[in-house]
């Protein structure tokens, strides 16, 4: 939703960097996640809302 609306405003480009961003968050976090020992699905949700939970409190 953020690159979307960041791209309308301000490009495609800038709006493909925050999506780029969003995801190389993910993905830093699901590796955390495997490092700590949490497997399967349950560090994929720790991941997403640890990338995305915040959008909840906006």
């Amino acid at each position: 939703m953020a690159s979307v609306v960041v791209g309308l405003f301000a490009g495609a480009i800038a709006g493909a960097l925050v999506a780029g961003f969003f995801a190389a968050l993910f993905l830093v976090a699901l590796a955390v996640m495997l490092l700590r020992g949490i497997r399967g699905m349950d560090a994929g949700r720790r991941a997403y809302l640890f990338t995305f939970g915040w959008a909840n409190w906006v």
